[in-house]
């Protein structure tokens, strides 16, 4: 995963690619690599990474806000209004979005101006690339708050003047610059009773803090630092809080909506690709049937029409049963009708294989007995014009096979 910390300032021309400073992330959220780089440079360097952004301290706002309503939606309607006391920019102009609710059942909440979050939205528009989430750089040291008072640390982030890290036990993470340290801290003593105001301090003392001349408060110094690596851990969640894509900048920088229609595109992948098979399989068994008939055809047209060249064979058969197959004198057609439909008259006669020419028909039959062989071929002798002659007769398990000769009688 790669994450980015936005540059404090708006940018007038976002296909300049402002540089940013960026860390790359192992999956156990360690930092594997960091460094400075444009956008367009990151882009073309980590463009198969999962990336989220960072919006700096001074740009982003947090509250931490009484709000008795629990519903999803409710409190988002109500939000601006729960804030508009505190904020001094029309509520049209501002971009607020509820986090989570902290130890003292208090709701967090984030403000930022929405030219920031188009100005923002627009420099990753410009490299067609897309976030995952949009994270106030401050929240991502909420877990380090302390029991009580107030935790002041130097910022270890990068940013065009030092920084300074606050955190309260009753209030949201805050980074300031460091020049405004000494009065921010004045205003924010002031408004506490004297038993909270408690200040701990590391690498800072009581003269950057501009506390010497002040005994109401209760001032200490602790080892430590501030860890980046944990913080970045924070961001790197699947679920992180305070996320500013929501709203109207969810849709277009927000994970594409697609990816939550994954399961049901996969599954019509699978059935097609079940149906794709199925069609292919029956496709393959037609063309073997269609094969077989082939052959089937080609070997009945070669044994009934053993002179002729086979090219369309149904239009061949059709002409010599009509008697207008090339080389036919009196029909062919005729004869074979003829002779068949006394065949079809006996009715137990199985005709086995029949070759016909336009001058005679060899007939080859089942039949049950010689009785019935002798009541066939005396219809075929009553019949005027035909001459029929015995080729041959065999007697077995089956009955009788009998291959006879019809052909025109001379008058």
């Amino acid at each position: 995963m790669l994450i980015v910390l936005l540059p404090e300032e708006l940018q007038d021309d976002v296909e300049a690619a402002p540089e940013v400073y960026w860390w790359r992330l192992e999956r156990d959220g360690s930092v594997q690599e960091s460094g400075c780089d444009s956008l367009a440079q990151l882009r073309s360097r980590f463009a198969g990474q999962r990336l989220r952004a960072l919006a700096p301290g001074t740009a982003v706002s947090l509250y931490r806000l009484d709000m008795p309503v629990r519903r999803t939606a409710a409190v988002r309607a109500a939000l601006p209004f729960a804030l508009e006391d505190q904020l001094s920019q029309d509520l049209e102009l501002l971009h607020c979005v509820p986090g989570p609710r902290r130890s003292d059942g208090r709701l967090a909440a984030a403000v930022v101006e929405t030219e920031r979050m188009e100005s923002w939205q627009a420099l990753f528009e410009a490299q067609q690339w897309r976030l995952e989430a949009l994270l106030p750089l401050p929240v991502l040291h909420a877990a380090e708050a302390p029991e009580q008072g107030l935790l002041v640390r130097p910022s270890p982030w990068p940013g065009l003047a030092p920084q300074v890290l606050i955190t309260s036990a009753t209030e949201e993470p805050v980074l300031i610059e460091a020049g405004l340290l000494k009065l921010w801290l004045q205003r924010r003593l002031s408004a506490l009773p004297e038993a909270d105001r408690v200040v701990q301090a590391q690498d800072l003392g009581r003269e950057d803090l501009g506390l010497q001349d002040d005994e109401t408060v209760d001032f200490s110094e602790i080892p430590g630092t501030v860890n980046i690596a944990s913080a970045l851990r924070c961001c790197s969640q699947p679920n992180p809080p305070l996320n500013l894509l929501t709203g109207p900048f969810a849709a277009s920088m927000a994970a594409p909506p697609w990816r939550k229609m994954r399961p049901a595109m996969v599954a019509a992948g699978v059935l097609l690709a079940v149906f794709a098979a199925q069609f292919s399989l029956e496709w393959l068994t037609l063309a073997r049937e269609r094969d077989r008939l082939l052959v089937g055809i080609e070997s009945v047209f070669q044994s009934s029409l053993p002179n002729s060249r086979m090219v369309q064979p149904v239009t061949q058969f059709r002409q010599v049963l009509e008697g207008n197959a090339p080389g036919s004198a009196e029909g062919g057609g005729a004869l074979l009708h003829e002779a068949l439909a006394v065949v079809a008259q006996n009715g137990k006669a199985n005709i086995k294989q029949f070759r016909a020419t336009p001058a005679e028909l060899e007939i080859e039959l089942q039949l049950a007995s010689f009785a019935e062989l002798e009541a066939l071929r005396a219809g075929l002798a009553a019949k005027p014009g035909l001459q029929e002659t015995l080729q041959g007769a065999d007697s077995g398990s089956e009955g009788v096979t009998a291959r006879l000769k019809v052909s025109r009688r001379e008058s």
